[in-house]
């Protein structure tokens, strides 16, 4: 999923769940953090994006975690563990109907481990997990039958274009961004027929279903599904990524409603260019904080959860 989806959609969805429009920003802005909270955001070094080892803060160093990589370090297998599984390819149950040998980390959509991880999340209360949770239990729709590791199993143009062979086998990568672009209907060449199309919007739609269900769950909420499903099959239908984000704004009555992909990070982290990075006044308070401490969170219980794999 993109921005479009991340932020909009999941802001929209978590509102009509039950939640106050100041929560709902947090969630929604935490959920789209995820992709970018990279590398890119820090200074370079000879000429590469580095991701810091540490903020200066109270003394010490508050060490931040990457929750999504844009550069090649996604060839480094640690970024493929660490990074790609835990918050974009959740391995899931491998029930698809699949014409290829099975795998254990593809990611399959609404899985256990994605119901999981979003439950626990919910149970918390922490706004910025349920935003990060809700990240991956979407993409768990949108990656589905991808793994987050360089694998042979995520090639689906290689053998019938030969110069998309500079692309990595992680993820999705081979194929662009066609699985994460709502209004696109796109061919997984993986699949034999009837199994080979993707309608993305049909795929949105599902995963707009399940997040309500569960948000709405959660609050204990008395707006359902089906009191919601016309309006959101609208903006999920939407002629294009700008067209959706202006359904939304409207639909919420927010007609403000932005997303500032340096907001959170300016607020906690003193001049992001320079070489030695310095933490803000009340930092442990700002928003990019406590995305932190909530991606660490999520970090730890996925990788329990896949001790056994």
């Amino acid at each position: 999923m993109e921005k479009d989806f991340h932020y909009y959609v999941t802001c929209a969805l978590a509102n009509k769940a039950g939640f106050s429009n100041d929560d709902s920003y947090i969630i929604a802005y935490a959920s789209q953090y995820v992709d970018d909270n990279n590398e890119h955001q820090y200074p370079k070094k000879d000429g590469l994006p580095q991701f810091p080892f540490g903020i200066k803060s109270n003394g010490g160093f508050f060490r931040p975690i990457m929750t999504q990589s844009m550069s090649v370090k996604s060839l480094v297998y640690e970024i493929q563990k660490f990074v790609y599984v835990p918050f974009h390819f959740l391995p899931g149950d491998n029930n698809q109907p699949m014409n290829s040998e099975y795998n254990k980390y593809s990611t399959t959509p609404d899985s256990q481990n994605a119901r999981k991880l979003l439950r626990t999340a919910l149970a918390t209360g922490d706004l910025y997990r349920i935003g990060i949770a809700i990240h991956t239990f979407a993409d768990t729709w949108s990656h589905q039958n991808f793994s987050g590791y360089e694998e042979d199993c995520n090639s689906v143009f290689h053998w019938r274009n030969p110069f998309r062979a500079l692309a990595p086998n992680i993820g999705h990568a081979d194929v662009g961004h066609l699985p994460d672009e709502i209004s696109t209907t796109w061919n997984d060449y993986r699949f034999n027929k009837p199994y080979r199309k993707r309608n993305n919007q049909k795929i949105a739609i599902q995963a707009c279903k399940r997040i309500f269900q569960e948000l709405r769950t959660a609050r204990k909420g008395n707006i359902y599904w089906m009191h919601v499903e016309k309006d959101f099959r609208r903006i999920i239908n939407s002629e294009d990524y700008d067209d959706r984000a202006n359904k939304v704004k409207e639909y919420v009555n927010k007609p403000d409603l932005s997303y500032k992909k340096d907001e959170w990070v300016d607020e906690a982290v003193k001049d992001r260019k320079g070489e030695d990075l310095e933490a803000s006044a009340n930092f442990e308070n700002t928003h990019w904080y406590k995305f932190q401490l909530a991606a660490k969170a999520h970090l730890v219980m996925v990788m329990d959860m896949l001790k056994s794999y």
